[in-house]
């Protein structure tokens, strides 16, 4: 019964998340996702020699940002990452996406100067939205057999 109930939870969780990477095939997400790949893939070319493709470290880095990038509370309106109020990152991968920006950052216009323009134009036009806040949940709250009885005493 439980293992039912665990295959039903994942089933849901992998649809969830197959929908949510699917933000990421167009618009700004696209190219927020193309940039940071980039990025990616100049930094590990240069510090960990690969000639095509990602270390499996890298190729772990960036799966990590697609899924934070899809995750993004902003979507479509999200501002870049040095501007942005939430920090999706756990410390560590913050301190290695940081690396990677700090190195391919100056060097991406290069290699991609659509990306870059488009990433500078952004950082300097974009004004970061507010942090989202949780949207009310609605809770339906049932009444203790002790209120319910004065309720009826009432009336």
């Amino acid at each position: 019964m439980q293992e039912e109930i665990k295959a039903d939870g994942e089933q849901r969780g992998s649809a969830r998340g197959e929908e949510r990477m699917k933000r990421l095939e167009s618009g700004a997400l696209a190219r927020e996702a193309r940039t940071i790949a980039s990025m990616i893939e100049l930094y590990c070319r240069a510090h960990h020699g690969t000639k095509s493709g990602l270390c499996p470290e890298c190729e772990e880095l960036n799966a990590y940002a697609r899924k934070r990038l899809s995750c993004c509370p902003f979507g479509q309106d999200k501002p870049v990452c040095a501007k942005c109020k939430v920090h999706c990152y756990k410390p560590a991968m913050r301190e290695k996406i940081g690396a990677v920006m700090r190195f391919a950052g100056p060097r991406i216009i290069f290699v991609h100067p659509l990306l870059s323009l488009e990433h500078l134009w952004k950082s300097l036009t974009v004004t970061p939205p507010e942090k989202p806040r949780a949207k009310p949940r609605t809770q339906t709250i049932r009444a203790t057999p002790e209120a319910v009885s004065e309720e009826q005493k009432k009336n």
